[in-house]
């Protein structure tokens, strides 16, 4: 079996190269990404330096895939909205006009639980079915919302084209690299008063595995992922023994919007925060009764996998 993958350097796609070159029936992997890896190559796979904002239909048409994973994403919030929209939302169309020009058997997209949104009136469980209502502002979610649609529309039209979209809370692991693995790395951690919500975290080892064996069985559908169970922003803090400061919400907000604004910090505006005020825990019963999917790690040992590496 052929599988490509945009995103190939990145955290998640790294991962998933290293499993996919360990197994007997992957025959070649095609990775694009802006940059190459940090680690040594692999007789299977072949790295190709390529901006997804630019057409890869003949790249792709020559190596003839089975399977299309789209990981390549921005998830840093940048002051360039153009640019990270031109990336996100014009990255996602490429892949689909290769894909289809490519007939590939499966199409793989690794979405996110933030499509939901952090909001005051979440339910204790978001569903599939649950209305997509990405935080204003913040771009990563509402990126991937967009990207939904315009994979749904592609399915309409490709019925033949296997597709699977997965919805990730934040990936966890020993080689974390993501908006909460940053901000577990400085010295003093931020909080909201009065503000302590659940969240969720899915191993990077339970990603791969459920990305190989989606690969393996053709499935489809659209899913939640997250490891079971919950932890909370203080419970994180506790575990890694990090200083925490809390801040009134209308205080926290002023002064991250205004950082933001004068440029002062580049982690995020102040939509981000609502991810550490409001729950956004997703259910993942779905996937689990469909697919017969058990999930080998749960929120705590994902994080906990994190803080060994960490410490």
């Amino acid at each position: 079996m052929k599988i490509a993958i945009t995103g190939g350097s990145g955290y998640v796609g790294s991962c998933l190269i290293k499993k996919l070159e360990e197994e007997s029936w992957v025959k070649e992997i095609l990775s694009l990404d802006v940059k190459l890896p940090h680690r040594s190559s692999h007789p299977k796979t072949n790295y190709v330096i390529h901006d997804v904002t630019n057409p890869f239909n003949d790249l792709l048409r020559k190596f003839n895939p089975d399977v299309l994973i789209h990981l390549s994403f921005v998830l840093k919030p940048s002051h360039n909205k153009k640019h990270t929209e031109k990336v996100n939302l014009d990255g996602t169309l490429n892949v689909l006009k290769a894909a289809e020009l490519t007939t590939v058997k499966q199409l793989i997209y690794f979405s996110s639980t933030t499509i939901y949104g952090a909001h005051p009136d979440n339910p204790k469980w978001l569903n599939e079915n649950s209305v997509i209502r990405p935080t204003s502002r913040f771009q990563y979610a509402v990126d991937k919302a967009k990207s939904e649609l315009l994979i749904n529309s592609f399915a309409s039209d490709n019925p033949s084209t296997k597709i699977l979209i997965l919805r990730g809370c934040p990936v966890m692991g020993p080689n974390a690299n993501n908006f909460i693995s940053q901000t577990f790395q400085k010295p003093i951690l931020i909080g909201l008063k009065n503000y302590n919500p659940p969240m969720q975290f899915i191993h990077e080892d339970d990603v791969v595995n459920l990305i190989k064996i989606s690969i393996l069985n053709e499935f489809a559908g659209t899913y939640n992922i997250a490891g079971d169970g919950t932890i909370t922003w203080s419970e994180m803090a506790a575990s890694i023994r990090a200083r925490m400061i809390k801040l009134p919400s209308f205080l926290l907000s002023s002064i991250t919007e205004i950082a933001w604004q004068f440029r002062i910090q580049s982690d995020s505006n102040s939509a981000g925060l609502d991810f550490i005020k409001y729950r956004w825990t997703a259910s993942t019963d779905k996937i689990k009764k469909s697919l017969d999917y058990q999930f080998n790690h749960t929120t705590q040992s994902a994080w906990q996998t994190f803080c060994n590496k960490k410490t």
